[in-house]
């Protein structure tokens, strides 16, 4: 934000009254709208809105005896929990993939070729998943055939033949 040039030909104290009019109107918050509550208490508020609602009432200067019913009724909605999120995704999806996430960890090694360090994972047995993609009707959809795969595989990592034919150390 950017203050416009103000000419010195009036006087650097005229000059000066100027711009301290400007750089006060961007310091000090404007007092609260009714309109601005009306709508507030209209729409959808959650936690992240907090900050809003609290800024609203600090510069209430106006009837708080009008108002004071439409700030209660904010602070209500901001209580209230959200179960919007429950719906978007519900938390036994979410743990079902932290799960399967941390099969995919567990396989995961690092490397070296070449002199720089690469990410390997351990072969997965992904005939469990071809078998029930069968049942399914088929799918051509990678992360339901991966979900399917990291599903049907144990939770404890068996160990796996190294490249050069030795078991790796335990």
């Amino acid at each position: 934000m950017s203050t416009p040039p103000e000419s010195l030909n009036a006087g650097r104290d005229q000059a000066h009254a100027v711009l301290r009019g400007i750089w006060n109107t961007r310091v000090t918050p404007r007092p609260t709208e009714q309109h601005e509550l009306s709508a507030i208490v209209r729409k959808e508020l959650s936690s992240s809105d907090l900050g809003t609602v609290l800024a609203l009432i600090a510069r209430n200067e106006d009837d708080w005896e009008a108002r004071g019913p439409l700030f209660a009724a904010m602070a209500e909605k901001l209580l209230q929990p959200e179960p919007y999120l429950q719906e978007i995704v519900p938390a036994e999806a979410l743990l079902k993939d932290a799960s399967r996430y941390r099969k995919l960890v567990r396989r995961a090694k690092v490397i070296q070729i070449d002199g720089r360090p690469w990410v390997h994972i351990e072969p997965l047995d992904a005939l469990p998943a071809t078998v029930s993609e069968e049942l399914f009707g088929g799918t051509t959809i990678l992360e339901e055939f991966l979900a399917r795969v990291l599903d049907t595989t144990p939770d404890a990592v068996e160990a796996v033949a190294s490249p050069q034919g030795k078991q790796p150390k335990p």
